[in-house]
């Protein structure tokens, strides 16, 4: 379907649904369609739809400017999707219209880009925006489900003044990692697929792939969003128990980790909205066995064993 009809039509039996998903409190990260609607007059406000051109160009939230989350990623010969350069940073800031003082409101134009949404969440925390930036849940559809006004009209271009100021230690690199994995005070998580954490066999059972890093826990981003309503995120309440089902608590700082350090984010996300402590290990399983460091290979799925 073409994206655009995609956002457009929406299923009228889910609007309550959303409606009651979006009435979570602003208190963090995640914030309401409600809460949005009340912050609109405020000049002070940069609402980024974070999606893609085709649609920005054909619908968006009034005043909304247009980011791609594919530039505040780069890759190298070897890794994927790493954090750029703080130059690079700024440059596209300062193209979105931030200025010092501003206020960031992120959506997403569809769950397709709830990933990318989160990462560019992690960038701005990574460049010390973390503590003014606000993610709305449910994005551009569930904005519109909550009535939200919509246009076509373009939006301001003029470029903010926004300067960087001190860089918050939110990345963890490899061999930082192996060596503070096992600390008491330290979790690390994979955000990956069921079947990435546990890893399979090839038909002759000599060779493995997949796996995951020596004494992980399992908690896959999509534990982070709703079952019924895919472009929203769980409660709060909801989020919390994902997270300390696993064993997290505020004395423990979790490192998340998936294949290339983007799915992730949407982990990074949740635990900054509920206040824990929280790393994202860039390079993830890429670079980890790339450079050789310890692995569990392929071991059965404990919800499958008899």
């Amino acid at each position: 379907m073409n994206p655009i009809l995609k956002l457009l039509v929406i299923p009228a039996f889910i609007i309550a649904g959303c409606n009651r998903g979006s009435s979570e409190s602003s208190g963090g990260v995640l914030v309401s369609t409600d809460w949005l609607q009340g912050q609109m007059l405020d000049t002070s406000l940069v609402l980024l739809h974070v999606g893609t051109r085709e649609v920005f160009d054909s619908i968006h939230i009034p005043g909304a400017r247009y980011l791609d989350p594919y530039d505040f990623t780069t890759s190298t010969d070897s890794l994927r999707n790493e954090i750029p350069g703080i130059e690079e940073i700024t440059g596209l800031l300062r193209s979105a219209g931030v200025n010092t003082g501003s206020r960031i409101v992120l959506y997403y134009e569809d769950e397709d880009l709830i990933m990318r949404t989160a990462r560019v969440f992690l960038t701005l925390d990574y460049v010390g925006l973390g503590a003014r930036t606000y993610v709305l849940n449910g994005g551009l559809q569930g904005w519109q489900n909550g009535g939200g006004p919509i246009t076509w009209e373009p939006s301001d271009t003029t470029e903010g003044d926004w300067n960087p100021g001190a860089i918050r230690e939110v990345i963890i690199r490899a061999r930082e990692l192996d060596q503070r994995k096992w600390d008491p005070g330290i979790m690390v998580i994979d955000s990956r697929s069921t079947e990435e954490y546990y890893g399979e066999l090839d038909s002759t059972g000599q060779h493995s792939t997949g796996g995951h890093i020596e004494g992980a826990y399992f908690l896959s981003y999509e534990s982070m969003l709703s079952d019924s309503i895919p472009y929203l995120f769980r409660s709060d309440d909801e989020l919390r128990e994902e997270l300390e089902n696993v064993g997290m608590e505020s004395s423990k700082t979790a490192i998340y980790y998936c294949g290339s350090g983007v799915r992730a984010a949407v982990n990074y996300l949740a635990a900054r909205h509920l206040g824990f402590p929280a790393l994202l290990y860039d390079g993830s399983f890429q670079e980890w066995e790339e450079l050789d460091l310890p692995v569990i290979h392929p071991v059965t799925d404990p919800s499958e064993t008899p």
